[in-house]
């Protein structure tokens, strides 16, 4: 898509907001990393034929993640390529690409592949690493999205700063993500009025399903000026999930929403693609006290395992680390924590 498409799909009211599917990327995490080929192939091909314009796939962290993480897809990084070349003709794919986990060859090669978009993770308390990656983005002739994760950590005039240095950087659309589904339609629409009215950037919203407002909060950001939309099928993704694709696309607002998007093909290829998926267990207790804590899912795994050694509430150790560094809590951190419930206990001896 070229710059001055993005820029036209970009402004205004948000009424034409775009939806771009990652069920095969978000939806990655929940069945474990392990889509088929014939899922991939149904997938990308049932999405374009129902008018989804944009297609993200590949491994839930992004490109090299299978390598860097020791947690390989089913299908690699470049079958995926051949597989979109194969099955795609209007519409763009990309990838998800987070510095660190990838380096810029990944993104060089993935743009001599054909990808046609990438969109660079960073959390939004240190967006710098996004820099070189968007730059070279630019420089390959991709459209560049910086998807700020979790933006729910600072107040909004944090998130203006975040988000006006990502376009300073070169970015076509910046993503404001909540990462925790800790966020209700009131914050969604504070948070894209004031943040739309202050710069010129396109915004996006990627949601997450934790209470259950995925998909109100995401109509609630086309309502206050976001011109891209992430969403999945059956709302597959991790943990809770997302802002559901084949609902998004019967309700959102504007007549592009019933002249671009096949709801009823959508919710036939939900049925038949993606429900019948095995998936990993997620908690629900778990996206539930996260939601309010705002600590991320990748932190369970340790409060979980500090938890269980100090013999503590896995959710009163969560409240009480978020208090403390909700941000990046080392291991260290946790296990004292424990340790200091434990002992403040009235049974302590």
């Amino acid at each position: 898509m070229t710059d001055a498409l993005v820029s036209s799909a970009c402004v205004g009211s948000g009424k034409d907001a775009r939806i771009l599917d990652c069920t095969l990327r978000d939806g990655s995490y929940s069945v474990d990393f392990q889509f088929s080929e014939s899922s991939i192939i149904s997938i990308l091909a049932g999405l374009e034929a129902c008018g989804i314009p944009f297609i993200e796939f590949g491994h839930g962290l992004g490109l090299g993640a299978g390598e860097a993480l020791g947690k390989p897809m089913l299908v690699s990084d470049y079958r995926c390529f051949e597989l979109a070349w194969e099955h795609l003709r209007k519409a763009s794919w990309g990838m998800f690409c987070i510095p660190g986990i990838a380096a810029l060859a990944h993104l060089r090669d993935s743009a001599s592949a054909g990808m046609q978009f990438v969109r660079v993770g960073v959390e939004i308390t240190d967006v710098s690493p996004a820099r070189e990656f968007i730059e070279l983005g630019k420089e390959l002739g991709l459209t560049v999205f910086a998807n700020l994760m979790k933006t729910a950590l600072l107040p909004t005039r944090q998130v203006i700063a975040a988000v006006q240095t990502c376009a300073g950087y070169g970015a076509d659309c910046v993503y404001l993500v909540d990462s925790f589904g800790s966020f209700v339609p009131s914050d969604v629409a504070e948070l894209f009025g004031t943040v739309g009215r202050s710069l010129g950037i396109p915004l996006g919203f990627h949601g997450h399903n934790n209470l259950g407002l995925a998909n109100a909060n995401a109509l609630f950001a086309v309502e206050s000026g976001a011109a891209w939309i992430d969403s999945t099928l059956d709302g597959i993704g991790r943990d809770a999930g997302n802002t559901v694709t084949e609902s998004l696309a019967a309700t959102l607002p504007g007549e592009r929403a019933g002249e671009a998007y096949d709801y009823r093909a959508l919710g036939h290829l939900s049925q038949k693609a993606v429900r019948p998926l095995p998936r990993v267990v997620s908690d629900r207790a778990y996206q539930l006290v996260a939601s309010r804590t705002r600590m991320h899912s990748s932190f369970f795994p340790l409060l979980t395992r500090c938890a269980e050694a100090a013999q503590v509430d896995v959710f009163d150790l969560m409240t009480a680390v978020a208090e403390v560094d909700r941000v990046n809590p080392s291991e260290a951190l946790v296990m004292d924590t424990a340790r200091s419930i434990a002992q403040s206990r009235p049974d302590h001896r």
